[in-house]
């Protein structure tokens, strides 16, 4: 191998090791944003179901899932 294909190489294997964490890096951000989106949502039913001056449960059937 020639100093040219030896660099070309090199920038290959930098390439493929950037794709990968950028991969991963995307699929972290959607793991997270999709528990972040439970964890609203959770928030929400509490709060709702926390006031007691309304009874929201009758009007509101998303309450019961």
């Amino acid at each position: 191998m020639n100093e040219a294909e030896k660099k070309l190489c090199k920038r290959h294997k930098h390439i493929k090791q950037a794709t990968d964490v950028n991969r991963k890096h995307a699929d972290m951000m959607k793991t997270e944003s999709i528990a972040r989106h439970k964890r609203s949502r959770i928030q929400v039913k509490s709060e709702v179901l926390d006031n007691r001056q309304i009874d929201y449960k009758s009007h509101m059937n998303w309450l019961e899932n």
